[in-house]
């Protein structure tokens, strides 16, 4: 029972660190695109504010080139933002079922931890009667009388 019990842990073990590679892979992927929306974000402020330096002075002539990226990009921090928001659900559950992964796991361990006390009380047990049936045995034979 308990070889099948480690095995158990084993492979609760195996599933658990699967799990947990998911959601460090979806962690990461949310945080790459949260972290592609910001720069998105202060490339497009950096490019409207020089657009808008251009009209206050002197447009240059590609200022409508310029005025195109501002938007472009601003395009892009929108999707960026909208990918980083459907892919939070997605990380929440990855993170529960690793969670829940790890309590089977230690559920898994305690099982085995118990099973290999009451394994080494019962081999403890059947070592004490030995003991004791073999100073049964021996009082017995003190006590018969040489005939």
């Amino acid at each position: 029972m308990r070889r099948t019990l480690d095995r158990l842990v084993r492979v609760r073990g195996l599933i658990e660190s699967l799990s947990r590679v998911e959601f460090e892979r979806k962690n990461a992927e949310l945080r790459t695109i949260e972290t592609s929306a910001k720069e998105q974000r202060r490339l497009g402020e950096r490019t409207r504010a020089e657009v808008l330096k251009q009209l206050a002075g002197e447009p240059s002539p590609s200022w409508r080139l310029d005025l195109a990226d501002g938007e472009i990009l601003r395009w892009k921090r929108e999707r960026l933002e909208v990918l980083a928001e459907g892919a939070r659900p997605s990380l929440g559950r990855t993170r529960e079922e690793y969670l829940r992964r790890r309590v089977d796991r230690r559920q898994a361990e305690v099982l085995a931890a118990n099973a290999a006390q009451d394994e080494q009380r019962e081999r403890a047990r059947r070592e004490q009667n030995r003991l004791d049936e073999w100073f049964q045995s021996r009082s017995a034979r003190r006590s018969r009388p040489s005939g």
